[in-house]
């Protein structure tokens, strides 16, 4: 399948959601992380180097409309609340033809916002999860911090 990976679109990809007996069927993907970092000033008006603060990483995924419904029944049937459900890990694989193939991990993840939307003339419904990642991104083997 063509996957968009934090908007760039590659000739295949796919995106493996880690929760047993769940199968969810992911359209697009994005995801980012960041480490805070700030100048630290001594005498003078240049910094003298700098400190850094707290680890985050953030995501979101889109989904068709009837492939939530599928995770929507998979809740109901396991009686996990839907904000409750945790996701071990989340694998995206994708390249372009001819390239290697990378793959990203995603960490402990908890859903963190569901947001639906439908307008006159659409030809697919689609629902968007907010992602808390938790246990970082790892990208091609190599941890963020």
């Amino acid at each position: 399948m063509s996957l968009k990976v934090n908007g760039k679109a590659y000739d295949w990809g796919d995106v493996d959601v880690k929760v047993p007996g769940l199968v969810l069927n992911v359209q697009e993907i994005s995801y980012d992380d960041e480490l805070e970092m700030e100048e630290v000033y001594g005498r003078g008006n240049k910094p003298r180097g700098y400190g850094t603060g707290n680890y985050k990483a953030s995501g979101k995924i889109s989904m068709l409309r009837d492939d939530y419904d599928d995770f929507l029944a998979w809740c109901k049937a396991k009686g996990v609340p839907f904000y409750k459900v945790d996701i071990p890990s989340v694998v995206v694989s994708y390249a372009n033809e001819g390239e290697r193939t990378r793959i990203d991990e995603l960490k402990k993840v908890k859903i963190s916002k569901r947001s639906n939307k439908a307008a006159q003339g659409d030809k697919k419904l689609t629902v968007d999860l907010d992602l808390m990642i938790f246990g970082g991104v790892i990208q091609d083997g190599v941890e963020p911090v």
